[in-house]
């Protein structure tokens, strides 16, 4: 929190001084010929692309700006006008307005730097919020920061004491549709339903989990693959048809998969995750 505090109060300090600085440079040039606000132009579009892009980019486009402009006035200096193009602006001014230019985009470039960093910190604490609030509102489950915890947790377990488990995954399928055809409090009562009638099922040993949005995962302890079918087919009786909040009934369909963890496998839980959801791709509840 100090850190945010901190971050704001430097922006604060920064885009005050980048509009002091800006002000001055506006007055002195708004009181001068066309040229001087073409310059004036240029200026604001710079510390605009500065603010986007950030100081390396801004500098770049400023020195490569003051480069062509100032060839060309001391060109004209020279040779005195060219056709359609006459410019009045002295030399000792236009070096006044790189430098005031220079310090802008420099200005501009800290408060790029400092908005990026404070946007960085903000998206980390997003990050451990989501890891330290481990349930999932709607469903009561676990989340996919503790599934991958408990699951690598479970695979040590089986490592030591030599004992299989089963993973189940299960997607729902056109779970965006359903959103936007019955509205966020019906998908809400979808996920409480589901996550009652799951627990009903299974045993209450068992670890459920909810991630990515339509995905539920099933933790079975000391469960072989033998027994698969038996709880495929529990969870097709209680999962297939869904009582909407209007009391009419739709019918859901599911992709699934699972693998059975034996002692010392060499895979990760990421990699059997990724197989897990290769397959789904062919296999339904």
């Amino acid at each position: 929190m100090r850190k945010a505090m901190n971050w704001n109060k430097s922006i604060l300090i920064y885009g005050i001084v980048l509009l002091l600085l800006l002000q001055c440079a506006s007055y002195f040039l708004l009181h001068q010929d066309t040229d001087s606000l073409l310059l004036h132009l240029f200026l604001i579009l710079l510390i605009l692309l500065t603010l986007w892009r950030g100081t390396v980019f801004g500098l770049i486009s400023s020195l490569l700006f003051i480069f062509v402009s100032g060839s060309m006035l001391l060109y004209i200096s020279f040779v005195g006008s060219i056709a359609y193009f006459n410019v009045t602006l002295p030399m000792n001014v236009f070096f006044i307005y790189g430098v005031a230019l220079l310090l802008n985009i420099l200005c501009a470039g800290k408060v790029h730097e400092l908005l990026v960093e404070q946007a960085r910190y903000i998206h980390l604490l997003q990050q451990d919020i989501q890891n330290y609030v481990a349930i999932d509102v709607e469903t009561g489950f676990e989340n996919e920061a503790r599934m991958r915890i408990s699951v690598n947790e479970e695979m040590r377990r089986a490592d030591r004491h030599k004992h299989t488990f089963v993973f189940i995954a299960l997607k729902i399928e056109n779970y965006e549709q359903f959103q936007t055809l019955y509205g966020i409090k019906e998908a809400h009562f979808l996920w409480q339903q589901l996550a009652q009638r799951i627990q009903e099922t299974v045993r209450q040993t068992d670890k459920k989990y909810r991630f990515r949005d339509n995905y539920v995962g099933l933790l079975l302890i000391d469960t072989t693959e033998e027994y698969i079918g038996i709880i495929y087919d529990k969870l097709d009786q209680a999962l297939r048809n869904h009582q909407l909040l209007n009391e009419k009934w739709v019918t859901l369909n599911y992709k699934t998969s699972y693998f059975t963890y034996q002692p010392l496998m060499n895979e990760t839980f990421d990699e059997l995750l990724v197989e897990l959801e290769r397959e789904m791709k062919t296999s339904e509840l």
